[in-house]
């Protein structure tokens, strides 16, 4: 590797990027910024150390800033710290600085320097001190003694980021791509097919299956194996919490309300918890009050839930009233609710002993259920093989007047099999057939194809049997290899380039006795050092 880049140590460097480079240090550290006013500690305290060198703790405010202006620029002022925060921009930033230098001292070991040249060049191609097209030296002295005291300061500053440059540079340089690569990869974009497919749920049909007793017990003596997989696969399933099943009555009330628009709310609960302790049935004063219209129309039944489902005073009250019971007025979010808890399911640990029985009903309903749908899907594809179109086979939903002239629309249980497309797709996506997913034999007779014609098989995919014919293939077009060659050829390099780096670092990385003073990283810099090797 270190031979490949004293070969290409002549490099051309791309003065462009240290114009944008220097643009980033301007408007963040020049008169109110925060690289230049919020400077919170001095020189000396230390924000990372990289074999022995130190780092100081204003540096990365800078490049801090450096980075946070950078993604400003991109998003617009609806980029905060806050959202930098979540992002961890902190630690990007520290990783950035890190690398900078290791970089500049991985230059310094191949010797590998930045002349006054190239500095110079840099530095007067950078519109930021350009005025109409020209370099002016009084507004690169204003602008950078603003951000660094002195340009010394700052060319010194631009110096390492030259050399580290340099150093990525001579690295991508080693970055080849061969002739066979790129019509390779011309070929791959322009190798696709394009598939129309019917699937066949085998949800749809789960609930039509019916199994006796009997199937249940010879299936599990059977499968033994396969229901312990299951269970051990579902912990949370047999692991189960509390849960209640509960209907409320709900009076909305906006947090905003008047303190008589919120007592008048829940005066209205109150008088419903009292109708319901008088015997009169919840459901219908649900019914008649509440303001819920998820549940309203079902006497405010709200089904079964567990804990973190509802909001935190509601749940707290429905769980803490026995089964039968009554609870409020409950304030919150939404209003002032009354509850009244039909039924409670108390925690419970299922064994697999307990759990085995309906394991292997649900099993074997699903073996039978995708058995069923296979035979519909192969049914399908004897009729394709004897000429008949999706079309035909799928109509769509017909009109009442159609319905009299034409066929039915063909039903898996309740749905209605109508067939899809995926769009064209390449062979380098490999083995991943789009609307379907990772299929390598459906991908692979895909592919086969010489034109639009029918898939010889039926394809099992995770959500059921597949149905499938080339609805267009296209193959790769050798006289317009020559036009499309530079193109793909940057492609390829630009991505090599990309991977040879990430490595690269990393390798470099580890090699290095890197130390981070991690208070920086948290934005507490008054906090005792925290090294990390």
């Amino acid at each position: 590797m270190l031979d490949i880049l004293r070969q290409n140590a002549k490099s051309v460097l791309t003065y462009v990027l240290f114009g944008i480079i220097i643009l980033v240090f301007v408007v963040s550290f020049g008169p109110g910024s925060r690289g230049c006013s919020d400077v919170r500690v001095t020189q000396a305290s230390w924000a990372a150390k990289v074999n022995g060198e130190t780092l100081t703790g204003s540096e990365f405010e800078q490049a801090y800033a450096g980075l946070f202006r950078a993604w400003q620029a991109r998003a617009g002022q609806g980029f905060t710290r806050e959202l930098a925060e979540q992002m961890g921009l902190r630690r990007v930033a520290m990783d950035q600085l890190v690398e900078r230098e290791i970089l500049v001292q991985e230059a310094g070991r191949l010797g590998i320097a930045a002349t006054d040249e190239e500095l110079e060049k840099a530095i007067k191609a950078s519109s930021a001190f350009q005025v109409d097209g020209r370099f002016d030296a009084e507004l690169y002295k204003r602008a950078v003694s603003a951000a660094y005291g002195t340009p010394a300061r700052f060319e010194e500053r631009m110096r390492r980021d030259l050399l580290a440059q340099k150093v990525l540079a001579l690295l991508r340089g080693a970055a080849g791509v061969s002739e066979e690569e790129v019509r390779e990869a011309y070929d791959a974009d322009n190798d696709r097919a394009t598939l129309e497919f019917v699937r066949f749920p085998v949800s749809a049909l789960k609930e039509d299956v019916r199994v006796a007793p009997e199937q249940v017990k010879a299936f599990q003596a059977r499968e033994a194996d396969r229901i312990a997989k299951f269970y051990k696969d579902n912990p949370d399933r047999f692991d189960r919490k509390k849960r209640v099943r509960a209907r409320h009555v709900l009076v909305r009330v906006d947090d905003k309300a008047t303190p008589e628009q919120d007592a008048a709310a829940k005066k209205k609960v109150e008088e419903a918890l009292a109708r319901a302790r008088k015997g009169e049935d919840f459901a219908r004063i649900a019914s008649e009050l509440s303001e819920d219209p998820g549940s309203k129309d079902k006497g405010g039944d709200l089904g079964w839930f567990g804990p973190g489902l509802m909001a935190k005073p509601f749940e707290d009250a429905a769980f803490a009233t026995p089964k039968g019971g009554l609870a409020g007025p409950v304030r919150t979010r939404f209003g002032w609710h009354a509850i009244q808890v039909t039924d409670v399911q108390e925690p419970e640990v299922v064994s697999l002993e307990k759990a085995a029985p309906e394991i292997a009903r649900e099993l074997l309903a699903g073996d039978l259920a995708l058995a069923a749908a296979r035979r519909r899907a192969a049914e399908a594809l004897a009729q394709a093989k004897k000429g008949r179109s999706f079309a035909e086979l799928f109509p769509p939903e017909p009109d009442p007047e159609a319905a009299r002239k034409g066929p039915a629309p063909v039903k898996l249980g309740a749905i209605v099999l109508r067939p899809d497309d995926t769009g064209s797709f390449g062979v380098g996506s490999r083995p991943n057939v789009p609307r379907i997913g990772p299929q390598p034999e459906l991908f692979a007779d895909a592919f086969a194809a010489k034109g639009p014609e029918l898939l010889p098989r039926v394809y099992d995919t995770p959500a059921g049997p597949v149905v499938a014919r080339v609805k267009e293939r296209v193959r790769p077009d050798p006289s317009q290899f020559a036009a499309r060659r530079a193109e793909v050829e940057e492609r390829l390099r630009s991505r090599r380039e990309a991977q040879l780096e990430q490595v690269w670092m990393k390798s470099l990385r580890e090699q290095a006795s890197v130390q981070v003073n991690e208070a920086w990283v948290q934005g507490q810099p008054n906090l005792p050092p925290v090294q990390l090797d």
